[in-house]
């Protein structure tokens, strides 16, 4: 999914930094983390990172809370998993401990890790292995194959 910049935001950034920021977020959607590790590989400075980091929270281009439900609904979606390997994907993505554990209990919530697993073994034929390796938790296992 591209980020939609309107040409304003592109013509005001005079800084190549901010530029070329615009561009990396025009791509899809980034975390904070992300952004930071882009500007550090291309050669901004602390200081061009922090204005560039506040200036695109405060347009609303940078925001780790919606990236990371957007992110994880998305994953759950074409990949069902577990809480556990969701938890460290999510990490992957550079999000901070607390949004994670925000994020899993809205979505766990909402769908419980069973109700994926059952999902899951309903499409194909699935091994306590296989669920494993998709992060599900034993207890989610036993209960899964005892109902399969």
């Amino acid at each position: 999914m591209t980020v939609p910049l309107p040409k304003s935001i592109e013509r005001g950034a005079s800084d190549p930094i901010q530029q070329a920021a615009l561009r990396y977020l025009a791509r899809r959607p980034r975390t904070i983390a992300q952004m930071k590790a882009y500007l550090a590989r291309i050669g901004a400075s602390p200081t061009g990172v922090r204005t560039a980091i506040a200036k695109f929270q405060r347009l609303g281009y940078l925001d780790d809370d919606a990236y990371a439900r957007r992110w994880a609904r998305d994953r759950l979606a074409r990949k069902p998993m577990g809480r556990e390997r969701l938890e460290h994907e999510l990490g992957a993505q550079g999000l901070e401990e607390h949004l994670i554990a925000v994020t899993l209990e809205e979505l766990y919530g909402e769908t419980s890790e069973r109700e994926l697993a059952l999902k899951l073994a309903g499409s194909r034929a699935v091994t306590p292995s296989f669920l494993r390796r998709r992060g599900f938790s034993e207890d989610t296992i036993e209960s899964v194959c005892r109902a399969v």
